[in-house]
């Protein structure tokens, strides 16, 4: 009976902190917003008006992906994610590499980050004459937001910092707040299990001594 009591604790050890891993993690994240990108006007100025795309990011976490498709690449200019608005400089987030299709991705952390006003994110065309270090002049698609606060609600009061439907790219969708709160549940509820059972086993052994 000892045994069992010892083999139930340590599955409780084992196996809690692999399911409590992912939820963890997740909260861990902070807010993670995301953002669609389209051909504005008034921001944009250069490429393909039906090009589209998702932004991902946390400041908390100080990560960003970008998932963009419909944007060909053209000779003698890269794409780049920049990220505007607020008191300071603009922030490059990365080069964002895209398939003859017009398909493409980047996912990186936000080095130098040191602000959180940022309201703008913008994927620029950098050609062979557009000065290092800065926004290029030339602009595709991109997105206004408003940074969310912990409870995942605008800070600013703005409806539209979290859009209600974002383009297909073709990536995998990320887990809602919905599904990670049941993981958290079924987590909560299968160590709970777990650690009764250990308990019962425990006391039943020292009632037969």
């Amino acid at each position: 009976m000892r045994r069992l009591a010892l083999a139930a604790w340590a599955l409780v050890a084992l196996v809690g902190p692999a399911l409590l891993g992912p939820v963890m993690a997740a909260r861990a994240n902070g807010v993670p917003q995301l953002v669609k990108l389209t051909y504005i006007e008034g921001i944009s100025n250069w490429g393909p008006k039906d090009a589209e795309g998702v932004l991902e990011f946390s400041f908390a976490e100080a990560y960003a992906r970008i998932d963009v498709k419909n944007l060909p690449a053209q000779a003698g200019y890269t794409y780049e994610g920049w990220l505007m608005g607020g008191a300071g400089a603009p922030l490059k987030v990365g080069a964002v590499t895209v398939s003859p299709s017009g398909v493409g991705a980047l996912e990186t952390k936000l080095t130098g980050l040191d602000r959180y006003d940022y309201d703008t994110f913008v994927i620029g065309a950098r050609g062979s004459s557009a000065p290092p270090g800065s926004v290029p002049a030339d602009r595709s698609i991109a997105g206004r937001f408003t940074v969310l606060s912990e409870n995942g609600t605008p800070k600013a009061g703005d409806a539209g910092a979290r859009p209600g439907t974002l383009p297909d790219t073709g990536e995998r969708v990320g887990t809602s707040t919905r599904e990670r709160l049941g993981r958290t549940f079924t987590v909560v509820m299968i160590t709970g299990g777990i650690a009764v059972v250990a308990v019962a086993l425990i006391r039943r052994e020292k009632r037969t001594r």
